[in-house]
Protein backbone atom coordinates (compact mmCIF):
# COMPACT_ATOMS: atom_id res chain seq x y z
CA UNK A 1 0.00 0.00 0.00
CA UNK A 2 1.58 3.68 -1.11
CA UNK A 3 0.12 6.56 0.03
CA UNK A 4 0.82 9.59 -2.46
CA UNK A 5 1.21 13.31 -0.97
CA UNK A 6 -0.98 15.32 -3.50
CA UNK A 7 -0.35 19.02 -2.46
CA UNK A 8 -0.09 20.59 1.17
CA UNK A 9 -1.04 24.02 1.72
CA UNK A 10 0.62 25.78 4.76
CA UNK A 11 -0.75 28.75 5.57
CA UNK A 12 -0.39 30.46 8.71
CA UNK A 13 -3.17 29.20 10.89
CA UNK A 14 -3.93 26.06 8.95
CA UNK A 15 -2.14 22.97 7.39
CA UNK A 16 -4.33 20.85 5.20
CA UNK A 17 -2.24 17.26 4.05
CA UNK A 18 -3.98 15.25 0.91
CA UNK A 19 -3.68 11.95 0.88
CA UNK A 20 -5.12 9.57 -2.04
CA UNK A 21 -5.78 6.36 -1.66
CA UNK A 22 -7.41 3.51 -3.60
CA UNK A 23 -10.27 2.45 -0.80
CA UNK A 24 -10.69 3.96 2.28
CA UNK A 25 -10.27 0.98 4.07
CA UNK A 26 -6.53 0.89 3.23
CA UNK A 27 -6.37 3.57 6.11
CA UNK A 28 -7.08 1.26 8.60
CA UNK A 29 -5.14 -1.78 10.32
CA UNK A 30 -6.47 -4.75 8.88
CA UNK A 31 -4.93 -6.82 11.75
CA UNK A 32 -7.83 -5.01 14.14
CA UNK A 33 -10.76 -6.92 14.80
CA UNK A 34 -12.21 -4.00 15.81
CA UNK A 35 -15.16 -1.83 14.61
CA UNK A 36 -14.34 0.67 11.91
CA UNK A 37 -14.75 3.62 13.99
CA UNK A 38 -12.14 2.06 17.17
CA UNK A 39 -9.60 0.14 14.67
CA UNK A 40 -6.33 1.80 14.74
CA UNK A 41 -4.68 3.11 11.53
CA UNK A 42 -2.52 1.24 9.10
CA UNK A 43 0.92 1.80 10.84
CA UNK A 44 1.94 3.36 7.11
CA UNK A 45 -1.09 5.45 7.16
CA UNK A 46 -0.26 6.55 10.78
CA UNK A 47 3.63 7.54 10.24
CA UNK A 48 2.31 9.30 7.13
CA UNK A 49 0.53 11.32 9.04
CA UNK A 50 2.64 11.70 11.66
CA UNK A 51 5.76 12.80 9.61
CA UNK A 52 3.57 15.32 7.35
CA UNK A 53 2.30 17.23 10.38
CA UNK A 54 5.03 17.08 12.37
CA UNK A 55 6.76 19.67 10.26
CA UNK A 56 4.00 21.83 10.31
CA UNK A 57 3.81 22.14 14.22
CA UNK A 58 3.42 26.18 14.07
CA UNK A 59 -0.64 26.00 12.03
CA UNK A 60 -2.80 26.62 14.51
CA UNK A 61 -5.86 23.78 12.44
CA UNK A 62 -5.02 20.67 11.01
CA UNK A 63 -6.77 18.93 8.62
CA UNK A 64 -6.68 16.14 6.77
CA UNK A 65 -7.73 15.39 3.24
CA UNK A 66 -8.24 11.80 2.37
CA UNK A 67 -9.31 11.11 -1.28
CA UNK A 68 -10.59 7.84 -2.43
CA UNK A 69 -11.79 5.79 -5.40
CA UNK A 70 -13.99 3.12 -3.11
CA UNK A 71 -15.17 3.17 0.50
CA UNK A 72 -16.07 6.70 1.02
CA UNK A 73 -19.31 5.69 3.18
CA UNK A 74 -16.72 5.08 5.78
CA UNK A 75 -15.90 8.61 6.42
CA UNK A 76 -17.26 9.28 9.73
CA UNK A 77 -15.68 6.29 10.98
CA UNK A 78 -12.31 7.35 9.93
CA UNK A 79 -12.63 10.55 11.74
CA UNK A 80 -13.57 8.46 14.76
CA UNK A 81 -11.37 6.40 14.45
CA UNK A 82 -8.38 8.90 13.86
CA UNK A 83 -9.78 10.77 17.01
CA UNK A 84 -9.86 7.05 19.10
CA UNK A 85 -6.13 6.20 17.88
CA UNK A 86 -4.31 8.97 18.81
CA UNK A 87 -5.90 9.54 22.10
CA UNK A 88 -4.73 6.04 22.70
CA UNK A 89 -1.46 7.11 21.83
CA UNK A 90 -1.33 10.28 23.74
CA UNK A 91 -2.16 8.53 26.94
CA UNK A 92 0.41 5.86 26.74
CA UNK A 93 3.25 8.68 25.69
CA UNK A 94 2.27 10.36 28.79
CA UNK A 95 2.21 7.14 31.03
CA UNK A 96 6.14 6.72 28.99
CA UNK A 97 6.94 10.49 30.26
CA UNK A 98 5.77 10.07 33.55
CA UNK A 99 7.48 6.14 33.79
CA UNK A 100 11.05 7.51 32.48
CA UNK A 101 10.67 10.65 35.50
CA UNK A 102 9.91 8.23 38.05
CA UNK A 103 13.18 5.74 36.76
CA UNK A 104 14.88 9.17 36.41
CA UNK A 105 14.16 10.62 39.82
CA UNK A 106 15.03 6.86 41.09
CA UNK A 107 18.26 6.78 39.16
CA UNK A 108 19.46 10.47 40.60
CA UNK A 109 19.31 9.27 44.08
CA UNK A 110 21.38 6.25 43.52
CA UNK A 111 23.99 8.53 42.06
CA UNK A 112 23.62 10.95 44.67
CA UNK A 113 24.03 8.06 47.25
CA UNK A 114 27.33 6.74 45.02
CA UNK A 115 28.57 10.31 44.78
CA UNK A 116 28.26 10.52 48.56
CA UNK A 117 30.18 7.28 49.07
CA UNK A 118 32.83 8.41 46.54
CA UNK A 119 33.55 11.62 47.92
CA UNK A 120 33.37 9.75 51.73
CA UNK A 121 36.11 7.71 50.39
CA UNK A 122 38.16 10.05 49.05
CA UNK A 123 38.04 11.67 52.17
CA UNK A 124 38.76 8.64 54.21
CA UNK A 125 41.69 8.10 52.16
CA UNK A 126 43.14 12.03 52.14
CA UNK A 127 45.75 11.22 55.13
CA UNK A 128 46.95 7.74 53.65
CA UNK A 129 49.60 7.60 50.60
CA UNK A 130 46.71 7.06 48.50
CA UNK A 131 47.84 7.20 44.89
CA UNK A 132 46.54 10.14 42.69
CA UNK A 133 45.29 7.86 40.26
CA UNK A 134 42.74 6.51 42.60
CA UNK A 135 41.75 9.76 43.98
CA UNK A 136 40.76 10.97 40.59
CA UNK A 137 39.33 7.99 39.91
CA UNK A 138 37.15 8.50 42.27
CA UNK A 139 36.34 11.88 41.55
CA UNK A 140 35.31 10.92 37.78
CA UNK A 141 32.91 7.92 39.34
CA UNK A 142 31.16 10.23 41.34
CA UNK A 143 30.58 12.71 38.31
CA UNK A 144 29.50 10.02 36.02
CA UNK A 145 26.93 8.31 38.66
CA UNK A 146 24.95 11.96 38.43
CA UNK A 147 25.50 11.99 34.45
CA UNK A 148 22.94 9.96 33.13
CA UNK A 149 20.12 10.38 36.04
CA UNK A 150 20.53 14.38 35.43
CA UNK A 151 20.73 13.91 31.47
CA UNK A 152 17.48 11.87 31.86
CA UNK A 153 15.85 14.60 34.21
CA UNK A 154 17.10 17.57 32.43
CA UNK A 155 16.85 16.40 28.35
CA UNK A 156 15.53 13.13 28.44
CA UNK A 157 11.63 14.25 28.74
CA UNK A 158 12.00 16.80 25.91
CA UNK A 159 10.89 13.56 23.28
CA UNK A 160 8.62 12.02 25.44
CA UNK A 161 6.67 15.31 25.67
CA UNK A 162 6.55 16.91 22.43
CA UNK A 163 5.22 13.27 21.07
CA UNK A 164 2.96 13.19 23.19
CA UNK A 165 1.83 16.83 22.15
CA UNK A 166 1.70 15.65 18.44
CA UNK A 167 -0.67 12.44 19.60
CA UNK A 168 -2.81 15.16 21.33
CA UNK A 169 -3.02 17.55 18.57
CA UNK A 170 -3.45 14.98 15.95
CA UNK A 171 -6.54 13.23 18.04
CA UNK A 172 -8.24 17.38 17.34
CA UNK A 173 -7.37 17.16 13.47
CA UNK A 174 -10.18 17.32 10.97
CA UNK A 175 -10.75 14.59 8.45
CA UNK A 176 -12.62 15.07 5.01
CA UNK A 177 -13.04 12.36 2.59
CA UNK A 178 -13.74 13.07 -0.68
CA UNK A 179 -14.49 10.59 -3.45
CA UNK A 180 -13.17 10.57 -6.69
CA UNK A 181 -14.22 9.31 -9.19
CA UNK A 182 -12.22 6.10 -11.02
CA UNK A 183 -11.18 6.68 -14.25
CA UNK A 184 -11.81 4.04 -16.70
CA UNK A 185 -10.85 3.33 -20.23
CA UNK A 186 -13.40 2.89 -22.65
CA UNK A 187 -13.61 0.11 -24.94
Amino acid sequence: MTFRRHTTRHTGATATVRVHVRSLAQMFNELDPSPFWDRDLDPAAAQFIEDEFRERLSAHLWHLDVHVLDGAELATDLQAAVEHYYERLAGSARLKLRENLRVAEFALLGGIAIFLACMTVRQLLAGTSVSRFINEGLIVLAWLALWRPTEALVYGWVPLYRQRRLYQRLARIRVSVRSEPSVRSAG
